[in-house]
């Protein structure tokens, strides 16, 4: 096969692969939106906390005036303004959102990002119950 072609195919589906919406999560990831009053709010997590996140398929997104993630992603500026508009609901403090397998809002709380909190929630539900019984994690 032609090494160009392969090479652009690659490129197309790396392209591909990066969410441009929630809805691009929905049955492979567990969504943790946060939006901090200011970015000075946000750490990132050590590697303990970070080894959790992968554990349980948490892609999280803080989003203020700019958005970053643990994964690549692709939203836009009106998407994010959206998201902010739906999720945060005009909080002035600092607010988060777990975001389940099936996309639909679990918890949400207006403080500073709490993991041990989100992982005890996560670890309660019967999908997450599943996958330690089959051995996900």
């Amino acid at each position: 096969m032609n090494p160009m072609f392969l090479f652009l195919l690659f490129i197309i589906l790396q392209v591909q692969d990066k969410p441009k919406t929630l809805e691009d999560l929905r049955w492979k990831n567990r969504v943790v939106l946060y939006f901090p009053h200011d970015t000075s709010s946000w750490t990132f997590p050590d590697d303990s906390i970070s080894n959790e996140i992968e554990e349980r398929k948490i892609k999280y997104f803080v989003i203020s005036d700019t958005a970053f993630s643990n994964s690549e992603m692709e939203f836009s500026q009106a998407y994010l303004d959206k998201l902010k508009i739906r999720y945060k609901m005009g909080s002035k403090l600092d607010s988060w959102v777990l975001i389940g397998l099936d996309g639909g809002a679990k918890v949400r709380k207006e403080e500073k990002i709490d993991w041990e909190y989100i992982f005890k929630t996560i670890d309660a539900m019967p999908m997450r119950q599943s996958e330690i019984r089959r051995g996900g994690g």
